[in-house]
């Protein structure tokens, strides 16, 4: 079992490495589909140069017929896969989705953290300004775990007290 005191990494700082890490191997990805993608498009149109070629070079035959259907057919599966990797990019939008929405958890943890962490010491000065984006949390130093169980109850309930409250305000706004 681990030592309690040993500075573990916080979960708002595990949500950031696995956001950055999702975001780099991402675009990784997004680079190979784009080289997928243009490869996709030079053979829809090499096929389509090489049945005009033929059509202007060999007369009508069973076997020209022939070798245009298959042609036609390798430009039918490169559309195909031309389709399949707009999929993939709908994919690729659909993770980017998932990488904000953990970077505004991250985000909203961490603001609870320096909330907490002002309660239960109200004499440091030790809260830095918050970031405006969710890149610039991806920056921020871990914070040490709470000392005292109790007082963090307290001070977390407490938050979600005010919290309630200012959205029932907000609400009675609206």
């Amino acid at each position: 079992m681990p030592d309690k005191h040993q500075d573990p990494q916080a979960i708002p700082d595990q949500l950031m490495q696995i956001a950055r890490e999702q975001e780099g191997g991402a675009e990784r990805v997004l680079d190979q589909i784009e080289v997928v993608q243009h490869s996709f498009e030079e053979i829809q149109a090499l096929s389509k140069e090489c049945q005009e070629i033929l059509k202007a070079l060999v007369p009508p035959s069973p076997e020209l017929e022939r070798l245009t259907e298959r042609l036609e057919q390798i430009g039918f599966h490169a559309d195909n896969g031309g389709y399949n990797i707009q999929g993939a990019f709908d994919l690729y939008q659909y993770q980017d989705v998932v990488r904000q929405k953990m970077e505004r958890v991250g985000r909203s943890l961490i603001e609870v953290a320096h909330y907490v962490l002002g309660r239960l010491q109200p004499a440091e000065d030790h809260l830095p300004k918050m970031a405006p984006s969710g890149r610039d949390i991806l920056l921020r130093e871990p914070q040490m775990a709470d000392l005292s169980k109790e007082d963090a109850d307290s001070v977390v309930a407490e938050f979600l007290a005010r919290a309630l409250k200012d959205k029932a305000a907000k609400k009675a706004e609206g």
